[in-house]
């Protein structure tokens, strides 16, 4: 009876609203390919690590979410032991830069799922209780005391060590999406603010010494986006971006009829750039449905945390959304220009079997989350 009460409560409209991302993402890959011979072929294989995906989302789901804080440092130091792994095994395709490995014909990059492990460990960290719980009884509801200050600069070392290895790769941008997951899980967990303000103003000024330690390429992005009179010819994909997205109009130019990305002025179209796909094949129409599917996993991912029993669901649900809403703003920023350019692909959308996976099995975390909460 307990089992089937459980799955009376599985979201169906997370499940959904993933699966038809999932299906345009496949649509627009098969798109952005057809005049790529070499390439064409990349929408079946996404569409078969959707398929992986879907059974990863639903066998997370069905685990008790509580037997993941039991094994939390398991996976953290298997994260840990992944990233550095790979700066010394990892294979290079550009320069140095060393970020997969590769099984077969299968390009596996580890600091996707890593971001998963780290989702759990910063949950279990964050919700340790002390020796002597004390609890607040405030008009009949029940507060769990919130982290020491030891616990915080613990989670925050532990964040920055994977964090430090992904930007040691070079990877700039998924080394953001670390620390962001611990920041927004310290805030859900209820630390001071005083920890978070002191937090905020020493990384601050730890940008002053990083900058030195970034790549040459890095800085010249960054340096390029405030100021495009530095070298304009830097800016080419962020422009075929625009490009792409303004002569989509209001109903798009079709599906595989874009001049931008049929004619390859728009590069790396079906990862960074897909967004501009979106626009200029569908148009205003496109890419609003996008948004608006994305707005519906943020609504639902918002009940999630408010229904979960207990403060590690929570923090489990609001490390699984940083993982997929962080890169949605940073690759949805790039596409229009907001943001500069970066590596982070569109949760669903881009090609990427690892980051697929990643962002369902994230989304099959929180759904187990919601099935386990109490009430109707």
């Amino acid at each position: 009876m307990r089992r089937t009460q459980t799955w009376r409560q599985f979201d169906f409209l997370v499940l959904g609203t993933v699966l038809v991302l999932v299906a345009l993402g496949v649509a627009m890959i098969r798109s952005a390919n057809l005049g790529t011979p070499d390439l064409a072929d990349l929408w079946r294989r996404q569409a078969t690590f959707a398929a992986i995906g879907l059974a990863l989302f639903l066998l997370v789901a069905i685990i008790p979410y509580s037997w993941f804080r039991h094994v939390w440092w398991l996976g953290y130091l298997l994260a840990l032991g992944l990233l550095i792994l790979v700066l010394f095994l990892g294979e290079s395709e550009i320069g140095d830069v060393r970020r997969w490995f590769y099984i077969g014909d299968f390009r596996f990059q580890p600091s996707f799922p890593a971001m998963l492990l780290h989702v759990v460990a910063m949950a279990a960290l964050l919700d340790r209780r002390p020796r002597r719980e004390r609890r607040l009884r405030m008009e009949g509801e029940v507060f769990q005391e919130r982290p020491g200050l030891g616990t915080y600069i613990l989670s925050g070392g532990m964040a920055l060590a994977l964090a430090g290895l992904v930007f040691l790769e070079p990877d700039l941008s998924t080394a953001a999406v670390f620390l962001v997951v611990w920041a927004v899980a310290a805030f859900v967990s209820g630390v001071r603010l005083a920890y978070l303000l002191t937090t905020g103003l020493v990384g601050l000024a730890a940008l002053v010494p990083m900058w030195e330690v970034m790549k040459p390429y890095q800085r010249d992005r960054l340096l390029t986006f405030l100021n495009p009179a530095r070298d304009p010819g830097a800016l080419y994909n962020m422009r075929q971006a625009l490009i792409s997205i303004g002569s989509g109009g209001v109903w798009g130019q079709g599906y595989g009829v874009g001049n931008q990305s049929q004619l390859h002025f728009l590069r790396v179209r079906h990862t960074d750039f897909v967004f501009s796909v979106v626009g200029e094949e569908l148009g205003f129409i496109g890419t609003m449905l996008v948004l608006s599917l994305f707005a519906l996993l943020a609504w639902r991912l918002l009940r999630a945390a408010v229904l979960a029993p207990d403060r590690f669901g929570r923090l489990l649900v609001v490390g699984a959304g940083a993982v997929v809403f962080f890169p949605l703003i940073v690759n949805v920023g790039m596409n229009i220009g907001l943001l500069p350019v970066t590596g982070l692909p569109l949760p669903f959308i881009s090609y990427g079997g690892t980051a697929l996976l990643t962002s369902m099995t994230a989304l099959g975390l929180v759904t187990g989350v919601v099935m386990r909460r109490k009430g109707k």
